[in-house]
């Protein structure tokens, strides 16, 4: 059993300003499960998913794919889609993901 307790929640920044990541679990495949807290205007950019991936809005706002998700909102990415995520107001997402997400080439 593995239990983290939110006092003791440690963030590290992510190479995308304004992201912080908080691991809770590297699963089999490559992926992992964690939160990610992001402030306005922040962005991860554009990455393909090689399986399954689930995001829960916690708080705040947030545009994955061209989709705006509030609090409460949930996505679930299919392996082979490739989307953005885009703060729109400061928030907290949970996302777990079966295997690796690599980032897609901004086009030349």
């Amino acid at each position: 059993m593995l239990v983290l307790k939110t006092a003791t929640r440690h963030w590290v920044a992510t190479d995308y300003p304004g992201i912080e990541r908080s691991l809770f679990h590297n699963n089999v495949g490559g992926g992992r499960s964690s939160l990610l807290r992001l402030t306005a205007g922040s962005r991860f950019p554009a990455h393909g998913h090689q399986g399954s991936e689930e995001v829960l809005v916690l708080s705040g706002s947030v545009e994955i794919g061209g989709v705006a998700l509030q609090a409460g909102d949930y996505l679930l990415t299919s392996a082979g889609e490739v989307h953005h995520v885009a703060a729109l107001s400061d928030a907290v997402i949970f996302v777990s993901s079966t295997s690796a997400t690599p980032l897609v080439a901004a086009p030349a």
